[in-house]
């Protein structure tokens, strides 16, 4: 409706979709997202239609690897995006593949100790500040000699 603004406040009012850096005041910004802010439904950012959910088959460049990634397709451009949950799982699927190809940013050598019984490795402390001793890990076999070790928070003590 027109006239449901002063003149001071239509002045202040952005147009968001050409927002740049520039045209906001140097100053605090705050900004709340909900969890799920980034999950379905979506809406594409071309054609500001809600998507549909597909599943796609990724294929990794140099690598043998397909991935199965839950996506949104729009119906009417046909623009994939992944939601913020499976971005993160692709993201981690890179990284675990980089560090099978010894090609991890960081990496760190330990000796495998042998108690009599069972096998086990020291973490540099570095690494373990935010671990607690309520947490319980997962250790998945990739190969025999390859491992994928996941920490699970909030172990129901």
């Amino acid at each position: 409706m027109a006239g449901c603004y002063t003149e001071e406040e239509e002045k202040m009012k952005l147009d968001y979709e050409t927002l740049k850096p520039e045209d906001l005041e140097e100053g605090e910004l705050k900004i709340e997202l909900t969890e799920d802010a980034f999950e379905a439904p979506l809406t594409c950012t071309s054609c500001n239609k809600k998507m549909e959910k597909v599943m796609i088959d990724f294929e990794l460049p140099g690598r043998e690897i397909t991935m199965h990634l839950e996506a949104y397709r729009c119906k009417k451009c046909r623009k994939e995006y992944l939601s913020g949950q499976q971005a993160e799982k692709f993201d981690a699927m890179l990284s675990i593949l980089d560090a099978m190809k010894q090609q991890a940013k960081i990496k760190f050598e330990r000796a495998a100790n042998f108690d009599g019984k069972n096998w086990f490795i020291r973490f540099p402390s570095d690494l373990t500040k935010s671990w607690d001793k309520h947490m319980e890990t997962e250790i998945i076999p990739i190969t025999q000699k390859d491992f994928l070790i996941h920490l699970k928070r909030d172990k129901l003590k």
